[in-house]
């Protein structure tokens, strides 16, 4: 008799879910809208954890993948599923059928003497799980067919930025805010594409869209920081400092007020009369290069080549480095007192092996 019962039960269940998109197909939409702004929440947190050290760039990366296969899966979900369809006695005539075929089903087959099977012999193994790739390629196909699907642009496009597709992720949120609206989020992610697409640099079209988040959100910390650095690149490092320190002055992450004050830093300096920390590398990089000249000219001097070999060092260019290295021993083979000196630099550099 528990049998039958529990039977019956769970054909109601069964029976409900079939039946309840007839009832309310409106929560669909709102479900989804829902399950996206939790995920991209989702996938701020795991930035801001990175930043803060709490996370391996290995971890974030799973988990950014992670969290944008979900949100393409619960779009690609809603896409699929679509609106029901027929007529109003459908969801009673389902039901007897339901209840019917289950019933004598389960009369023919069923086997409820037998253990039941463990969960983890049931579950699905991970690589059923459709990949981020495999996900962005169905939204892209859907996208294809039905260019004016405004929420299929939104729910793409920061996947996109996500995975460093800058170009792809400004012509989705184009789309998605002529479709379904600005939004500061979509604009501010605008914005961000447009400057990562142009290699950090603040365009004309990712400031007006940064300054529109402004008008919506005039403490967005995201669009301020970009519209100062955009005053940096125009020159106009009064109006940098101003926003800086306005920035400051509001309660920010650890992370972002480090690198606000780094900016604030560098242009206080600027404005001193000092090079800025690219000037700077400029210069440096320009020493070495006319250092290594000098020496393929004339190689005899053996301090300018120890020198050579400590700076490409200390700029992380090893390769050249091992190759002055290389070039000094040559240069001063047979001398055993310049070989010995150059023997110790490359130990101190760890350039040997």
């Amino acid at each position: 008799m528990l049998l039958w019962t529990v039977f019956a039960a769970l054909t109601a269940f069964a029976a409900l879910l079939i039946v309840r998109p007839y009832w309310r197909q409106g929560e669909r939409a709102a479900a989804q809208s829902h399950d996206v702004a939790v995920y991209k929440q989702q996938l701020e947190e795991i930035e801001e954890e990175t930043a803060r050290g709490l996370l391996g760039e290995a971890e974030a990366q799973a988990a950014r993948i992670e969290v944008s296969r979900r949100i393409l899966a619960a779009s690609d979900d809603f896409h699929a599923a679509g609106p029901p369809r027929g007529s109003a006695s459908a969801p009673y005539v389902i039901i007897g059928l339901l209840a019917t075929i289950s019933m004598a089903a389960y009369l023919v087959f069923g086997s409820p003497n037998l253990p039941d099977q463990p969960l983890h012999a049931r579950a699905a193994p991970e690589d059923s799980q459709p990949s981020i790739e495999s996900l962005v390629a169905r939204v892209e196909a859907r996208l294809a067919t039905n260019p004016e699907d405004g929420a299929g642009w939104a729910v793409i496009a920061p996947v996109y930025l996500r995975l460093g597709r800058y170009d792809d992720a400004a012509k989705a949120l184009k789309n998605a805010i002529r479709l379904v609206g600005e939004t500061p989020d979509r604009l501010g992610d605008l914005g961000e594409a447009l400057t990562l697409a142009g290699g950090n640099k603040v365009s004309g079209e990712a400031a007006a869209a940064f300054q529109k988040v402004l008008s919506l959100e005039p403490q967005n910390e995201r669009a301020q920081f970009w519209l100062g650095m955009a005053d940096e690149q125009g020159g106009k490092l009064s109006e940098a400092a101003g926003r800086y320190r306005k920035l400051l002055a509001q309660t920010l992450p650890d992370n972002v007020r480090n690198i606000v004050q780094q900016r604030l830093t560098d242009v206080d300096a600027r404005l001193a009369g000092a090079p800025s920390a690219p000037e700077q590398a400029a210069m440096i990089d320009k020493m070495v290069a006319g250092l290594a000249e000098r020496l393929k000219a004339d190689g005899s001097d053996l301090e300018g080549w120890l020198k050579l070999m400590r700076a490409y060092t200390v700029l992380g260019r090893r390769d050249e480095a091992l190759d002055a290295l290389k070039r000094a021993q040559g240069q001063f083979a047979g001398n055993q007192e310049a070989l010995a000196q150059i023997d110790q630099m490359a130990k101190t550099l760890g350039l040997t092996s």
